[in-house]
Formats: C-alpha cells, structure tokens, sequence
C-alpha cells in the first residue's frame, strides 16, 4: 500500500513546529535509556509526543510535525489529525534551517520550533514567543544546560549552520551568531528539557507542583517510580 502524502498545513501567519522522532525502541533518548531501559524509555517518548499533541493540537495555531525518519509512518501515529512532513537534511542545523525556509517560503510570518523533551512547556510560553517576534528577531528559550528548547523566528535567517548542538555552547554561540547578523534577541525564562534521569526526576518534581494535565506522562512516570518500589 502507498503511503500517504505528507499533510500540508494552509498558509498561516504563525506556526508551532514540533521536531520528532518515530518511536522506535532503542532509537529515542538514547542517554535516558541508558539508566532508565529502552522499553520505558520508548513508553515515556511516545507518552511525551502524545501529551504535547493533546497540549498544542487543540490551539488555532497551527501546530505541524516534523519527523525523523523520513520514510517512517510518523502521520499514521495521529490518524492524519494533524500535518506531518519529513525532516530533510544531514544534520540537526541543515534540517532546523530547511524547516524555517519552508515554512516561511509558504508565507508565514512567525514561526516557533521546539522538541519532544519539553511536554512541560507551558502554552503561555509559545505564546509570549509568538508575540515578542512582532518586536524582536529571535526568541529563545534557554535550557539549564547551555542549549535552547525553543526558538523563534519572523525569517529564516541562518543561525545553526556551524553551531555545536548538544554542547553547553549552543545557547552562547546562537547569541553571537544573531549579533553578528545584526538581529535582535530575546530570552524567555530558562528552564529544562529532558535528556537524562537527572531531568526526568526534575520533571517528576516539577509535576507534583503543577496542574498541567499531562496526562500519558503522569502515568508513565508514576509506573516508573512503582518498579523502583
């Protein structure tokens, strides 16, 4: 059977882009599996892409996946509710930029790309981004680790060829890297994705202190801390 064509999104003025990976056991945070086990480090994953769908879907913006890898059934794990293109690229900063280009090649005017390992991320978030790009180039949200989990932008400027992502640099040198190109930057309040179990029992913490719902990584978390007795 063909597989379906990748959904398009209709012509937006802003967008929220969730970059993906096709659950698979042993091919998603891999660092986490390490201390945690491929099985439910694949649960947590698959509970996170749900738990942000459920989070960002239902919001008039625009929400559109894309996916790694290119050939996976990514659309078929939301039944084509939502659009879903492949990523394209070699690298992290090829795909990153290719997605910015695209999306504003089509006509969009502010767009906002984050991950799966921030189902934490609050709505307001996005939308405190979405709305400094009417003043500012870029906004970042800064992560505890040096890097960023969220970035917008109102062009597609080219702030990741050359960036060492995954160091503790990539925040610094993105800052630089806009400076240089004369673009205005704004920082949100930083805060943390989730790579390591050090993150997901900063995550556990942070859910006993909030009403998001998160409803599949709730449970999760909860039958990982029921293993541990």
């Amino acid at each position: 059977m063909k597989e379906p064509a990748p959904m398009k999104t209709p012509v937006s003025q802003e967008a929220l882009v969730i970059m993906a990976r096709y659950p698979e056991e042993g091919a998603v945070k891999t660092r986490l599996a390490r201390d945690l086990g491929p099985s439910l480090t694949l649960r947590l994953y698959r509970a996170f892409i749900d738990d942000l769908a459920g989070k960002f879907g239902t919001l008039r913006r625009p929400l559109i996946w894309y996916y790694l890898p290119e050939s996976s059934p990514f659309p078929q794990l939301f039944s084509q509710r939502y659009p879903c293109r492949p990523q394209s690229g070699s690298s992290l900063q090829e795909r990153m930029l290719r997605i910015f280009e695209e999306l504003f090649g089509e006509g969009c005017k502010r767009v906002v790309v984050i991950g799966t390992d921030v189902p934490h991320l609050p709505v307001k978030a996005v939308d405190e981004a979405v709305a400094l790009l009417g003043d500012s180039d870029v906004v970042l949200r800064p992560s505890s680790d040096g890097g960023y989990h969220l970035i917008g932008l109102k062009a597609p400027w080219d702030l990741f060829s050359g960036i060492p992502m995954s160091t503790d640099r990539v925040l610094r040198e993105t800052v630089e890297r806009a400076a240089s190109l004369g673009l205005s930057v704004h920082c949100l309040t930083p805060s943390f994705d989730v790579d390591t179990i050090d993150d997901l029992r900063r995550l556990s913490e942070f859910l006993e202190t909030t009403d998001d719902p998160l409803p599949r990584t709730r449970q999760v978390i909860a039958d990982i801390e029921k293993a541990k007795g």
